[in-house]
């Protein structure tokens, strides 16, 4: 199992203490219970820019080791910041992924949509999405078996993503706004990663004795026929607490 994170899960505030101490949470939270990639949204960057200053980096990746499992290819940063890697490499093994006799390696390239600041004007916070997609793309795809776009936009940018990059198998989409009917766009897989507050989207991989990849995506409703894990639950109640004080 890979478990990824779309993108937008940190608040874009001004640095009120509030947000602040919200987004610390989140970091926590992502850190004691990982993700194995975290795609940054472009509302991502204001606090993620505090977490990557190169003074005390060392020391804020001990509290937050989360930090080393983000990705984005096109996050615009200052020279005082450690910029996180375009794209990772994942591997992962067992009997049933060629016979066991070596790993499947999965690449995740990270990118994220500008807001709209008007016509004729550029968000400064990221660069051009899909030219930054494309760079990553041709350098992950020599190190790969299977290639992943974590794409932070909607259904609309993520399919042109796909057509500029066929040798992407999957393209998620993860603002896409619950749209669930996964698209194909040559052999590349345009799926909508599913609300997490609310789902969990689960995309299978399935590998046949040549090694061709084939994918099925479910969305899982995290109600209460999904139970809570305790240590998680508490942890939300007392950063509720804290919070509330």
């Amino acid at each position: 199992m890979i478990k990824v994170e779309g993108g937008f899960f940190f608040t874009n505030g001004a640095g009120a203490p509030l947000e602040v101490l919200q987004n610390e949470q989140v970091a926590l939270a992502y850190s004691h219970w990982p993700m194995d990639v975290i795609n940054l949204g472009r509302d991502d960057l204001s606090y993620v820019k505090k977490l990557l200053e190169r003074e005390g980096l060392d020391e804020r990746i001990k509290r937050f080791p989360m930090i080393n499992n983000m990705i984005s290819a096109n996050a615009v940063l200052g020279e005082n910041l450690k910029a996180p890697p375009a794209y990772v490499i994942k591997e992962i093994g067992g009997p049933r992924i060629f016979d066991g006799k070596k790993k499947l390696k999965v690449g995740f390239v990270g990118v994220a949509a500008p807001n709209n600041p008007g016509e004729g004007m550029r968000d400064g916070a990221v660069s051009n999405m899909f030219e930054a997609a494309t760079r990553a793309v041709l350098k992950a795809r020599k190190e790969c078996d299977l290639l992943v776009i974590v794409a932070h936009c909607e259904l609309e940018p993520a399919l042109k993503l796909a057509q500029e990059n066929l040798e992407a198998d999957v393209v998620i989409a993860a603002d896409s706004g619950g749209i669930y009917n996964p698209r194909r766009v040559g052999n590349t897989l345009v799926v909508s990663a599913a609300p997490g507050n609310i789902r969990e989207g689960d995309l299978r991989i399935y590998l046949d004795k040549a090694g061709h990849a084939t994918f099925k995506f479910l969305s899982t409703d995290l109600d209460e026929q999904v139970p809570s894990d305790p240590g998680a639950a508490a942890f939300v109640e007392t950063a509720r607490a804290e919070r509330l004080r």
